[in-house]
């Protein structure tokens, strides 16, 4: 396995122009991708380009010597290398930014020329699309942002972004830009906007999370720092007050609201309020009821996991350079203590990568479980449980149980009957209809 080693290409004019390889110029390179928590939209993906030509070959581009002109609007491709005709795509972006300057090598000596080089992903090109010259409907949130995908240029492919779950409300939009209206979409419908490695733009709904299986699993020696876990107040909350409805006299929005009094009698007051573009009231109680169930106490939380690329084995590597956003992974053989969790399943929301020569860095960026999966069903259930057996708990109540295997059963029964409310308390999951 050769690990560090990389190739990275350059089109200078997309579709059009031929590729030139232009990994022997490239000393180091960093990449950003995904978001750093659960309550924001991802931002668009960046990589930093760290360049030189001691030689002299072909620097500066304008100098009529080189095969290209490397400029801003030109693509950059970078695909980390791990043996023979295997590659893995880990950044697709536009430039958009070049700084140059010459390092003084010496008297006698001729100077050579350093540049940086910024590249960002095709969600900073979203951002840059003015769209809208007409009255939109009341929709789903996946057809509404088919919609702006269109209109922006994007191409819209519904094997690879949902279709959406809640339905938003009508709006007037007027040369507004793409990603700003996009995200906005998304942040109300608990959806996600995102863009692959290969800088393909999607979008993920609320329920895009479920029944995932851990695609690779790590142990905790496979981490080059000690686990870290954090347990606040951050994001807590106890009093949600969800604004949805379109306001024709341009008033406030009616709103949902809940209250959980064990919560607030345990850790004090944590309101959250918000304004959003749903449009009805079902789809804001919804809303306030995941955000109270999943934020109604404090979580344990890891941010971050340095992976030891080096001394993982080839078929892993493999896999980890596979990931994408809302890839999870299974992280095991933590220390046991003050309550903690020794092992978790942890979602997949970005990374920080660096690449040089005999280098390869990759931080990931991971949330817990339960912080954005969707609520389980009734067929998720083990059915060798027994009614009684779930104690005092309603089903809203119950934000998160863990991956757990679609079991075929009971998917559109509703959610609200009372685990202790089934008469004989004996009876098994998989008895009751």
């Amino acid at each position: 396995m050769t690990v560090g080693t990389f190739r990275v290409t350059y089109r200078q004019i997309a579709n059009v122009s031929p590729f030139y390889d232009i990994t022997c110029l490239v000393d180091s390179l960093t990449i950003r991708h995904g978001r750093d928590d659960t309550n924001s939209q991802p931002e668009a993906d960046s990589c930093t380009l760290n360049m030189s030509d001691e030689h002299g070959e072909f620097w500066p581009p304008t100098s009529g010597n080189a095969p290209f002109v490397l400029d801003v609007a030109g693509t950059v491709y970078v695909w980390a290398y791990l043996g023979p005709d295997w590659y893995a795509q880990r950044f697709q972006g536009r430039i958009t930014d070049i700084d140059q300057e010459w390092d003084d090598a010496g008297e006698d000596t001729p100077d050579h020329i350093r540049i940086q080089v910024v590249a960002t992903g095709a969600l900073s090109e979203m951002g840059r699309r003015a769209i809208g010259d007409e009255p939109w409907p009341q929709e789903i949130d996946g057809a509404r942002m088919n919609r702006i995908f269109t209109a922006a240029g994007f191409a819209w492919d519904p094997a690879t972004s949902d279709p959406g779950t809640v339905q938003i409300l009508p709006r007037d939009v007027d040369n507004q830009p793409a990603l700003e209206i996009a995200q906005s979409c998304a942040a109300s419908a608990s959806g996600i906007l995102w863009s692959t490695r290969a800088g393909e733009i999607r979008y993920a709904d609320a329920d895009h999370r479920r029944n995932t299986v851990a695609a690779l699993e790590l142990d905790a020696c496979d981490i080059l720092v000690s686990p870290h876990w954090v347990r606040t107040t951050e994001g807590l909350m106890n009093y949600v007050s969800i604004g949805y409805g379109a306001t024709p006299d341009g008033g406030d929005q009616p709103r949902y609201w809940n209250l959980h009094t064990q919560s607030r009698a345990r850790y004090g007051r944590f309101d959250y309020s918000t304004t959003t573009e749903l449009a009805t009231f079902d789809d804001a109680k919804a809303y306030g009821q995941m955000l109270i169930a999943r934020n109604r106490q404090p979580v344990w939380i890891m941010g971050a996991l340095p992976v030891d690329v080096d001394g993982l084995s080839e078929a892993d590597t493999q896999t980890l350079l596979t990931l994408e956003m809302h890839s999870l992974v299974l992280l095991t053989g933590l220390p046991a203590g003050a309550g903690a969790p020794t092992s978790a399943y942890l979602w997949v929301e970005g990374w920080a990568e660096t690449l040089a020569y005999g280098v390869h860095e990759l931080e990931l960026i991971v949330s817990g479980y339960c912080r954005t999966a969707p609520a389980p069903q009734w067929d998720q259930m083990d059915p060798a449980k027994t009614w009684d057996s779930m104690g005092v708990l309603t089903w809203d109540d119950s934000a998160c149980m863990g991956p757990t295997p679609d079991l075929g059963r009971w998917a559109d029964v509703p959610a609200s009957t009372r685990w202790d409310g089934i008469q004989p308390p004996d009876i098994q999951w998989n008895q009751w209809v």
